[in-house]
């Protein structure tokens, strides 16, 4: 219950912004406490012993934002640092078709993913291809992985006009050190 009490806080002040339109390669970019995360825009260090912060992925990316979740082939990063409780984790905006009274494009949740619960091992989180990545909703609802999440909901499409996919340490667990890399998002094609 812990997890998904820190879950919809985190859900609610989520990075909103909208993407940008020229479309392209997708830096990593801070936010949160300045001294608490660094980027060159490929490889990011978050270091919670400063506070909480995370990097997004800005501007428009064609292959991932506006795109329907069964078609999402690559969702992935590289991390060293050891995973503690829910910190590091990817936050994804989910945008639910099935609501008719939701304007399409817009987050209606958030999937999480926490580094704890997918990773190879050797520091690679893959979320759309480890089969034993759970992903947990806002609405507090937990799939064992991706493919049981687009299953269970087969209308679904990463949001595309109010918010951007992130990753986040933001002290839910004990402080640590992570470095960020290799992101991957996208279709096939892309």
């Amino acid at each position: 219950m812990l997890i998904m009490t820190a879950f919809t806080i985190v859900a609610a002040t989520a990075i909103a912004a909208p993407p940008s339109t020229a479309p392209g390669k997708n830096p990593l970019t801070c936010f949160g406490e300045p001294t608490a995360c660094t980027s060159n825009g490929k490889v990011a260090t978050l270091n919670t012993n400063n506070g909480g912060a995370g990097v997004y992925l800005s501007g428009f990316n064609t292959s991932f934002y506006g795109v329907r979740t069964n078609l999402v082939t690559k969702l992935s990063n590289t991390v060293s640092g050891d995973a503690l409780g829910i910190d590091p984790r990817w936050s994804i905006p989910i945008d639910d078709r099935n609501d008719p009274t939701a304007p399409a494009g817009y987050t209606d949740y958030f999937v999480f993913v926490t580094f704890a619960d997918c990773n190879n091992g050797s520091g690679l989180v893959d979320i759309i291809n480890d089969a034993t990545c759970t992903i947990y909703g806002s609405n507090n609802v937990s799939y064992p992985n991706w493919s049981a999440f687009v299953t269970a909901n087969p209308n679904t499409y990463i949001a595309l006009n109010d918010n951007y996919a992130f990753i986040i340490a933001d002290l839910s667990g004990p402080a640590g050190t992570w470095t960020i890399s290799n992101v991957q998002v996208g279709k096939p094609g892309k």
